[in-house]
This record gives C-alpha cells, structure tokens and sequence, in this order.
C-alpha cells in the first residue's frame, strides 16, 4: 500500500513539473509575440477620447497605460494557464498576444479573429473585435445594468430592453408608426407581445416560501458522519498507534457534532433564511426550445417571460395538463434565481406549504446509506465484532488484572464477568462434534469440558478381514535402493548438483518400491470379499478394479509384455514363484493403492457408524471452556502411534490433527473411542479475555475466552466498537424514519396532485 501511495505522489510531482514547464514555455512565447508586435505592428489609427473614456475601468484597477495608436490583430484565440492548490491562473491570447477583453468582447470570439488593439504594459487592449464595438459594448453594460438595478430594487415600470432598436426608439424620442399605435389601443397586450416585461411590485418571501427554498438540509450532518467515519478508520491502523487515542476521541466529537447537526433545526436568523425580495411581473409567457452549443443534438426547453426573464417553475408544477405558452401572464419570481412562488391567482408556494405540510425523507435516506456502507465496512474489518466489544469493555473498565480459577466449582460458581481476564488450569476432556464432517462425530479441542462425565462411544465390530485391508503391513514395501542409485548417478551425470534441492526432491518422486509377498495382500483382498459382514459386492469390485489399474501390472506371454486387465490375472501372476509376486511400484502408484485400500475400508466403516451413532452419550456436567483456538498443549495421536510400526512408505506416522481431512473413518472414530476413556483427559492452561459466557440447554455453565486479544489493540477495538455503534444507530434511526417520512410523503403527493388536477392551468383565468 505504502509503495503505491509513493508512487502516486511521485506521478503527481512529475505531471506537476511537466504543467509548469509548459506553462512557463507559453509564457515565454507570449511575451517573445508582444515583443514582435509592438515592434513591426503598423499603426491604423489613433484611439478617441470616448474610446478611452470606455477603457477606464478595466486599466485603472491593473494599473495600465494604454498608447494613442491602435493597431490591428488577428489569429486564433488561447485561453491558457495554469491551476495549483485551487488557485487557478488563465490567460487570453489572441495571435499568441495577451490580450485584454473589455465588456462582452469574449462573446465575439470566433475560430479566426480580427481585432484592432492598443497597447498597454504587458498586454493589447482590445477596442475592436469581429462583430464587437468598444462604445456599443459599454453601452450594452450600461443597459444591462440598469435593468439589473431595477430587477433587484423591484421598481414599477417597463424593464429595460437590452435590444438596441428598442432602445435607441425610447431614447431618441421616436415616434411610433400609427398602425402599432391603434394596435396598442385595441390591445393592451401588444406591448407585451413586443417581449416588454413590467414590474408590478416588489415584497419579501413568506415564511413557507422561504422554507420550500432552504429545505430541512442534511447534508452538513452526512459530512460530519463520513468525518467520524474515517477518523475512526485511521484510529484502527497500525501506523497510527501512538495518536490512536487522541483520534478516537476526535471520531466521538465528530459522530456527537453529526448528531447535533442533525437534529437541530436551522434558526431563523441564519442568514440563508433570511427574506429574498420576490417581484411581481407581468408579460408574455413563451416556451424556447435552446440547442447546446457543445452538443447540437442535446436541446432543452425553457421558460421566459417576454425576452428578459427566463421563468424556473417548481417541478411539480411543470407536470400542469396546460400551461398558457403565448398569453400575458402574471408571476411572481425571486430576485436572486427567476424561481416563481407565484404563478397566476391559484398557483402559489405559500399557499401550497400551509394546506400540504412538507415531508423530508431525503436526508434519513443519505444518512441510511452512510449507515449501512459504514457497517459493511466494520463487518469485513473485523470478522469477531463479540471479541472487540470485550476488549473494548476491559479498556473502558480499566480491568488489568486476571483472575485465577484453579477449581471447576469457583468457576462455576463465580464465572467471570464479561470483558474481563481469567485464567483456567486443570484437566479437560475435548467435546465430542456430533454434526461432523459427512456424519461422522469428531473430537472439537477448541471446546473443553472441566470435571465433567465421560462420553459413550461404542464400539464398531469390523470383521477381521476387513481391518486387515487397514492394517500399516498389509502391503510390505522397502526402497528399490538399486534404481535409486541408478537414478541419482544418471541426475549427476547429466549436470545436477549435489545441492539442488528441487533436482533431489524430483528424483525422490521417481524413487521405486518393492512389494514383497503381494499374493498374500490378494488372499487377504478375496478374504474381505467373500466374507458376509465384509466388503459388498460393489464395493469389492470397485477395490479390485482401482488396483488393477493403479499397480498397471505386466505379464510376459511369448516374449511379449502383455498389460494385466483384471483381477484375476493380476491374482495368477501375483501368486508365490510367479513374475508379479514381488511388485515394483513407483510412489504415485503406491498412494493409489493405498488410497483405493482405505475407500474400501472406510465403506464398511462409514455403514457401522452410522449403526452406532444412538448409542453414543455425549459428556454431561462440569464446566464448558471455549476458545477460537486449541485448548491445550496435548496432540492427537494417529493409530500405532507410541509403537514400532511404520507405514506403508516407510516413514514415521506424524501427528493428525483432530479436523484432518486425510484421516479414515476408523482413525476418528478410534479417536473418539481414546477421548472417551482415561487417556481423553489432558491438562490444559488457558488463559485471556472473556467475551461471552453462558448456560447451555443442560444448564451447564460455559465461558469463552480469547487469548489472542491483546491488551495493546484495546484503543484499536474502541474504535471498532464506537464505529459499529455509529453505523448501527444511524441504520435503525433512519430507516425507520425515511420508511415513516416516504410513507407520508407519498400520500402529500397523492393529495398534492389531485389539488393540481382542479386548478386551471396559469394564465388561463386571467391576471391576479
């Protein structure tokens, strides 16, 4: 993790370096061109008095100087810079000269441009560009600030047109031609029809219109949460171990701030509650289909209100069956974002947020979400939430000392309380798993009875013949040390070193054994067979059939060798003086045919278990002791473990653990049998953290305990503990609430919209 974090760093210094380099080379190439144009750029004009007076308020905040020569300019417009640590820098060039863009300039900005520019310091100030006037530019300012000042102030009357035809008509005094008069006469709406927009009146937001704008919120409590969140999940890491206690406390301040946040209501003196000015105008409703300029074929479709006001309807309002395209309407709009509260004489907010009271489900179903990906994460963090909490508990509780229980009566008396540390010594007995693998019981040594009553296992009676098939000298093989020889001389003298591990390990794989006296192993074979409580039918057939093909057995007939396909063959040549009466078998061969051996047994075991698994008593009373790991010091022994007996390879039986997988029926169930007598009961010490105890069905006291949890993880676990609080309030809080509020919500919206169904659609029913 940490060389990838590096290497990331490392990438963004690089991709740093190379931005700047290519910053500071435009850079370059923009001062190298002003260099060149302010020396061999002819002079067109000299600038006017009113083209200077315009330049004013972009030169004297910069502190520039222009010159009385204006020169031309043409080329490609660049706008190019550079961003670091949110402050970013840009630069226009138009012809690679900075340039300077006064008013709306940056409007008539084409593929290839033409300007006519002054100088000034380090760049060109631009008077003239495509389609763009320096005096018609400012005028359009002019006018549009204007009609901003009225629109904010609220001030009665027509608002500014920024068209310059209408304009420069009502600034010059131009009369209007007699026809639009008597059209004016006839129809007070002809003037709107023009794109003119008159404001009303101006008042401040209500109460409900002023809610409906702000909303309930929710979003500051989710930063917060997510804050808690992480600050927790860098208290669990290693590398944070020596401020681990000061982040946990941080992750508890930023989780209780959350909750403030959540469930304090704004006051109203916050300064985004305060009052809005909202006007009241009257024009003509259009509806105008815009195209994207980045995207032609992405167009939308948008309200205006005459050709000044662009009209935003609350959602639920635009779904109207009719709404009056192409008629005078009158609405009533914030000033700071067109949005309308008031929308004709029976569409308003207000009106709406008193008769149908809000509901918010939104913010429980962020918080729910948060929730839940928070408990996702502490659930695959940390596996056992039981033993964190524990641990948890002990820090919490200052519980450094350990209590001693040397006798099963304290314990069972006294059991140690939760989170605390014990310590047990004395002699148990491994339970007895009943479930098992495949149905067979096993020996669980991670779970000790204290002076309890031996368990009954009884036994199988298997027929001889069929414990001799499982018996370690049912086939007698030694190393063929001849071949072997052979083979590692061929290894050296093919180049292999004395050393070469892999090279010995192969040729180890390719050592040969000698089964000696195999017609004895058929004898017994065709024993287990024929007898009636042996091997069945199917089962000795499958026996037979794996071993002629796992020992893949030769006969010699003319001269020929000739592969033995059956058992019976096998049995002839296999008899005493015969070719196959001392098998040669390599390792992979000999696995087989004790693989094959061991299926065979384990079918006439597995039908005798199943016999005797009612008889079985399971142990009763004492004390149970759990732990996640082993109990105890003491090892299972295999089968002829303690003797003189080898297997069939010829190396010494190791330990078998209780689960092993490699183990036959009859070497568990052996186990079982060696648990339940005076040999099942071993010393054991166990000692660490309790984190649970308990009564089972029978009333037998249990205690788990854990003694891996180290006392050192204790600021770690709190972490998870306090994380997993988080997460769970946060899920059960919420989603309680968000299906409350949807409920309720849905049924608002059902009432809302059969009161919008009645209404007649704006502007159909006249003016206020």
């Amino acid at each position: 993790m940490d060389t990838v974090l590096i290497v990331l760093k490392l990438g963004l210094v690089l991709y740093g370096i190379y931005s700047f380099i290519t910053y500071m080379s435009r850079r370059s190439e923009n001062r190298n061109a002003l260099k060149d144009f302010r020396s061999s750029s002819p002079v067109l004009r000299s600038i006017t008095d009113e083209e200077k007076s315009a330049l004013q308020p972009f030169l004297m905040g910069q502190g520039l100087v222009i010159g009385d020569n204006v020169h031309e300019l043409d080329g490609a417009f660049v706008r190019h810079g550079l961003q670091t640590q949110g402050a970013t820098t840009l630069h226009d060039t138009l012809g690679d000269v900075d340039v300077l863009l006064p008013y709306d300039a940056l409007h008539y900005v084409e593929a290839y441009n033409e300007a006519q520019v002054v100088l000034a310091g380090k760049c060109a100030v631009v008077i003239r560009l495509n389609g763009f006037e320096l005096l018609e530019g400012r005028v359009r300012a002019q006018r549009q600030q204007a009609q901003d000042q009225q629109w904010q102030r609220g001030e009665r009357g027509a608002l500014p047109s920024l068209d310059e035809t209408v304009a420069a008509e009502v600034a010059t005094g131009v009369v209007v031609p007699e026809a639009a008069v008597a059209s004016i006469a006839t129809d007070p709406n002809a003037r709107y029809q023009r794109g003119e927009v008159d404001i009303l009146s101006q008042r401040t937001e209500t109460p409900e219109e002023v809610e409906s704008r702000i909303g309930r919120g929710g979003w500051a409590s989710a930063f917060a949460w997510l804050l808690a969140f992480v600050l927790l999940w860098v208290a669990t890491w290693d590398a944070t171990r020596a401020a681990r206690i000061y982040l946990l406390g941080a992750g508890l301040l930023a989780g209780l701030w959350a909750v403030w946040l959540f469930v304090r209501k704004p006051p109203a003196t916050a300064p985004e509650r305060e009052p809005q000015p909202v006007n009241r105008v009257r024009g003509m409703l259009n509806q105008i289909s815009v195209t994207n300029a980045g995207n032609t074929s992405v167009q939308s479709v948008g309200l205006f209100i005459g050709d000044k006001l662009s009209l935003v309807l609350p959602s639920h309002w635009r779904n109207a069956a009719a709404v009056a395209h192409g008629e005078v309407i009158e609405a009533e709009l914030r000033t700071s974002d067109y949005s309308a509260v008031g929308f004709g004489p029976k569409w308003s907010v207000s009106d709406e947020w008193r008769r149908f009271q809000p509901v918010y489900w939104g913010r429980h179903l962020l918080h729910l979400i948060i929730g839940l990906l928070a408990a996702g994460a502490v659930a695959l963090s940390v596996p056992d939430l039981r033993s964190e909490a524990a641990l948890a508990a002990q820090w919490v509780m200052n519980g450094s000392g350990t209590t001693a229980y040397a006798d099963v009566g304290q314990l069972a008396d006294n059991p140690p309380p939760w989170g605390s540390r014990a310590r047990m010594a004395g002699e148990g007995r491994c339970e007895i798993d009943l479930s098992g693998r495949a149905g067979v019981p096993a020996t669980d040594c991670t779970l000790v009875r204290w002076n309890g009553t031996a368990p009954v296992i009884p036994s199988l009676d298997i027929p001889q013949t069929v414990l001799a098939l499982a018996s370690p000298h049912f086939i007698r093989v030694s190393e063929d040390y001849t071949m072997s020889s052979l083979i590692e001389v061929q290894r050296l003298l093919q180049g292999g070193r004395v050393d070469d591990r892999l090279a010995a390990y192969s040729a180890r794989e390719r050592t040969l054994w000698i089964a000696r006296g195999f017609d004895q192993s058929v004898a017994a074979i065709d024993a287990a067979c024929k007898d009636a409580a042996g091997l069945s039918p199917a089962a000795c057939e499958r026996l037979q059939r794996e071993l002629v093909r796992a020992i893949d057995a030769t006969v010699d007939k003319d001269g020929v060798e000739t592969p033995v396909n059956t058992w019976q063959a096998l049995a002839t040549s296999a008899a005493a003086g015969k070719e196959n009466a001392d098998l040669v078998l390599s390792r992979q061969q000999l696995a087989s045919v004790q693989r094959a051996l061991a299926q065979a047994v384990d079918s006439v075991v597995a039908t005798k278990i199943e016999a005797a698994l009612p008889a079985i008593v399971p142990a009763q009373g004492g004390v149970l002791l759990a732990s996640p790991t082993r109990i105890g010091n003491a090892r299972v022994q295999a089968p002829g473990e303690g003797s003189d007996d080898v297997s069939a390879a010829g190396a010494p039986v190791a330990d078998v653990a209780e689960d092993d997988t490699d183990s036959s029926l009859l070497a568990r169930w052996t186990r079982l049998q060696r648990n339940a007598t005076a040999e099942g009961l071993k010393p054991f010490t166990l000692e660490g953290l309790v984190i649970a105890s308990g009564k089972d069905t029978t009333g037998t006291p249990w205690v788990r305990v854990d003694p891996s949890l180290d006392a050192s993880r204790m600021t770690a676990a709190g972490a998870h503990v306090l994380w997993w609080l988080f997460a769970a309030g946060l899920v059960l809080v919420n989603g309680v609430l968000f299906a409350l509020r949807w409920t309720q919500g849905s049924r608002r919206r059902a009432r809302l919209e059969a009161d919008i169904s009645t209404r007649p659609a704006p502007g159909t029913s006249g003016l206020f």
